[in-house]
Order: C-alpha cells, then sequence, then structure tokens
C-alpha cells in the first residue's frame, strides 16, 4: 500500500527541519519583545539594581481622606486593604504598631487608608461601610481598630455591636450602614486603586505628596517597610 493510502502525512526531512527553525526563531523574537525592549512590561514597571522590581505611582491625596498622624508628614503612607482579608489583618497586627510608634507618632509619617474590599470577602463591603458610619460620629480610627482586632465575622450586627462599644448614637450608625450611603465612596476607592495598579490586598503606596509613589504589596515585615520610607525622608 502507498504511503498516500495509509492514513498518515509524510514530511520530508528538510521540510521539518525548516518548520523548526522557523519556530525557533519566532520564540527568540519574542523573548526579545516581552524580556530585552524597554516599555512593555503591562504595568510599566521598572526593575532596579539587583532584579528587585519597583512599581510607581502617581498618588492625589484628597481632603475625603482618613488621615492618620501629621497631615504635613514629610512622608505619606496609602493604604489599600480590606477588613476581612487575613493578610490585611497580619500586617494590622504585627507591622502596623511598630510603623505607628517609630513613623506616625513621631510625626515623619502620615498614614492614609483606603477601601478595597475584594468581592469574595462577604463581610468586607459592609465592613467598609461600618467605619465610614463610625466616621460620621468622629470614630473613623476606633472602628477601624475594632473591626480587624476582632473581626467581622457576623456582618452587620457585629458592627452595630462595635458601635455601641465605642458609644456611637447606634441608631444614627444602623440608618447609616442600612442605607448604603458609602457604597459609591469605597467604590471611587477601589477604582482609584485599580487605576494606581493595585491588585490585591493589602498594598501600600509609600512617597511624599507631588512625587511618585512606591509600590510595597503584602503583609511585608517592617524592615521592609522601613527601608521605603527612610529612602523617602
Amino acid at each position: 500500500m502507498s504511503e498516500e493510502n495509509k492514513g498518515t502525512i509524510t514530511i520530508k526531512k528538510d521540510t521539518l527541519w525548516k518548520y523548526a527553525t522557523f519556530s525557533l526563531l519566532g520564540i527568540i523574537v519574542l523573548g526579545a519583545i516581552f524580556f530585552i525592549l524597554p516599555g512593555n512590561s503591562p504595568t510599566g514597571n521598572v526593575v532596579a539594581d539587583g532584579g528587585q522590581q519597583i512599581v510607581t505611582a502617581k498618588v492625589q491625596i484628597t481632603e475625603a481622606d482618613h488621615i492618620l498622624g501629621n497631615p504635613n508628614a514629610p512622608v505619606i503612607i496609602v493604604e489599600y486593604s480590606d477588613y476581612e482579608c487575613p493578610f490585611c489583618e497580619r500586617f494590622h497586627s504585627e507591622t502596623f504598631g511598630q510603623i505607628k510608634s517609630q513613623y506616625i507618632d513621631t510625626g515623619k509619617v502620615a498614614f492614609i487608608y483606603r477601601h478595597f474590599p475584594l468581592n469574595f470577602h462577604p463581610n468586607a463591603q459592609k465592613a467598609a461601610e461600618a467605619s465610614e458610619c463610625a466616621a460620621e460620629q468622629e470614630k473613623f480610627w476606633e472602628m477601624h481598630e475594632m473591626l480587624f482586632e476582632s473581626g467581622v465575622q457576623g456582618g452587620v450586627q457585629t458592627y452595630i455591636t462595635y458601635a455601641t462599644v465605642l458609644g456611637l448614637n447606634t441608631e444614627q450608625f444602623s440608618e447609616c450602614l442600612n442605607s448604603g450611603k458609602y457604597v459609591s465612596r469605597i467604590q471611587a476607592d477601589m477604582t482609584q486603586g485599580q487605576k494606581e495598579k493595585i491588585s490585591g490586598t493589602p498594598g501600600f503606596f509609600i512617597g511624599k505628596e507631588g512625587k511618585d509613589y512606591q509600590l510595597v504589596s503584602g503583609a511585608q515585615p517592617f524592615n521592609n517597610f522601613k527601608q521605603v520610607i527612610d529612602s523617602k525622608l
């Protein structure tokens, strides 16, 4: 039986060699585009000496931001976070206290919290709203602390209990929380964070007003934050 009738396709060796050569060239070209040529990173990242990747962004501070510490401090940290995120809680419990005592309380750093509730955390959105409703009664940071330290399990009823503990007008707080009046405010934070290349929580931008801010992603150790903060002072 002839080759044509065996249900197979025979490729000559020289043709196969040509295909292999063209495939190899294609891989080399693609590699040059993505790894050699500058300016092709989808996030505009810059690779520093030693291979450490540095991401920067223009961060705008507004009157709506919640600021802890000296608002005129030389360095600003902007955190994008989620009250139900375990890594955000880890940052709060293991690292934030050291940043606060060494930099915020000494007037060197102004700390700003912005909302980034992830949609697979069922209690995160309402927790963010609860902090804003507490802010109406000048208790944003107190509610912020309680949400991280005591957790968000139980949702709205839990947040009302926290409001009672903090001495808030619970009727006003409950009405605010049930109305959803701060949904758009929280969405605006998320939209801004996405523009600034935040893709997960916690995410931090550290810098000086009017200059590029450096991104620090994740619940990193205090010394990693210290290194970036000190480089900006």
